[in-house]
């Protein structure tokens, strides 16, 4: 299952996000992706602070797309098409406060197409990394149950647990 799972995502050029992009088991799983060239990888945090733990924990993160949401170039478009998607729901000031947070700033790079999927919830709760999905990409019409997994690696062992939330 895992084999075929990673060459199709081998062969489809996808981008995911991760939202907490100084954890180290997002940093060791980002250095993995990329060096078997599985997804393409964007991390959520200021540069600086990506580097110091990559180099910390003795990962290379050098392929991935390494983005501060505090001083990203397109903020302002970001801003505009999530009021336009929370319309009435939240202020502008609400908008630009929710986007400073790595969950929301990366749900709203899936929903803008500029990556495929996110992982969160390595520090963030099931909730707040839900949440974010539920207000702003939405389940697909028709549907209104989500779920989740975890996947856990354990020497030659791999177990998928679903719906643990």
């Amino acid at each position: 299952m895992f084999v075929a799972l990673k060459e199709t995502l081998q062969a489809d050029n996808k981008t995911i996000v991760f939202t907490e992009g100084t954890d180290r088991r997002i940093l060791e799983a980002a250095d993995r992706l990329t060096t078997t060239r599985t997804l393409n990888v964007i991390l959520l945090s200021p540069k600086e602070d990506v580097m110091e733990a990559a180099d910390k924990y003795g990962f290379d993160v050098s392929r991935c797309e390494i983005i501060d949401p505090e001083h990203y170039d397109d903020f302002d478009a970001m801003v505009e098409r999530m009021m336009e998607l929370r319309k009435g729901k939240m202020t502008e000031e609400q908008v630009r406060a929710s986007l400073k947070q790595a969950n929301y700033f990366g749900t709203m790079l899936v929903q803008m197409g500029k990556a495929n999927c996110l992982l969160g919830g390595a520090t963030y709760s099931t909730a707040d990394t839900v949440r974010p999905a539920l207000q702003l990409i939405k389940t697909k019409p028709g549907n209104k149950i989500v779920s989740s997994c975890f996947v856990l690696i354990r020497e030659n062992e791999k177990l998928v647990f679903g719906d643990c939330a």
